[in-house]
């Protein structure tokens, strides 16, 4: 099985080629050559590095110790009437936030999320437009694997859902031996860049394969983590693929 650790430079080279890589926050080269690092006042400084906020396109918050929902999906473009319709959903939820204090404002923060997250998940499984790479077993297969492949070393895995264009799992980031927490942006990265160049050979295909960025959400409290793992369970039924989701061969829960 080919090495996952992507951080290495030596073994990237020697592994695949630059063009099948894809970075969940940036893609980026300095001069030395190595992937995962930018040079910022004369520093080479690591991006994939465990932050506690930083920001792309969304919002990324990471505590030590925490369970996250994650979701990533293929490349495809999102028409802007879309774009358009969660921007104003965004504005609407920036004017009510300024006027509520205290339990009100967090309840409702928790309620706009999911709402938020349900609405582009929708546009996401019914988006006839996008392609459909998941939908091939071996495809599949590869990505289910590579997500796997570092249960109880970077994270622990909770649940994982492989749909026709896009991915749901839950995980908990682990502690490595520096004593620092994996981050999601060095997690994805693994994931992505591993699977990416593997799809891309059984759809004998070149270019992105990847959307570049995560949406993760941070779990909150063990009712927020049952509705997060229910959603997942239940998404194939709900989109129409399946009458029975343990009858859906890509979607594995752990035993709790």
């Amino acid at each position: 099985r080919m090495e996952h650790d992507h951080l290495d430079c030596e073994k990237e080279r020697a592994k695949q080629g630059w063009s099948t890589v894809i970075l969940i926050v940036k893609r980026k080269r300095s001069k030395q050559g190595c992937l995962g690092y930018e040079k910022k006042g004369g520093v080479m400084k690591n991006i994939l590095r465990f932050r506690t906020y930083y920001k792309r396109n969304l919002p990324h918050i990471q505590i030590e110790n925490s369970f996250y929902a994650i979701t990533f999906r293929l490349a495809f473009s999102i028409p802007k009437e879309i774009l358009k319709k969660l921007g104003d959903l965004r504005k609407d939820f920036d004017g009510i936030s300024k006027v509520l204090k205290g339990k009100e404002l967090k309840d409702y923060k928790q309620e706009f999320e999911r709402r938020y997250f349900e609405d582009f998940d929708k546009f996401i499984e019914g988006f006839v437009a996008s392609p459909k790479w998941l939908n091939k077993n071996e495809v599949a297969e590869i990505v289910l694997n590579s997500v796997q492949f570092f249960n109880n070393k970077r994270y622990v895995l909770y649940a994982i859902c492989i749909m026709p264009n896009h991915v749901h799992m839950i995980i908990q980031p682990l502690e490595s031996k520096s004593g620092d927490f994996y981050s999601l942006a060095e997690i994805m990265h693994s994931i992505k860049s591993f699977s990416a160049g593997e799809c891309n050979k059984i759809l004998q295909r070149k270019g992105q394969f990847w959307c570049h960025e995560s949406y993760d959400h941070l779990i909150r409290n063990e009712e927020d983590f049952f509705y997060q793992m229910n959603y997942i369970i239940n998404n194939p039924v709900k989109s129409g693929l399946i009458d029975d989701a343990y009858k859906w061969e890509y979607l594995w829960i752990k035993e709790l």
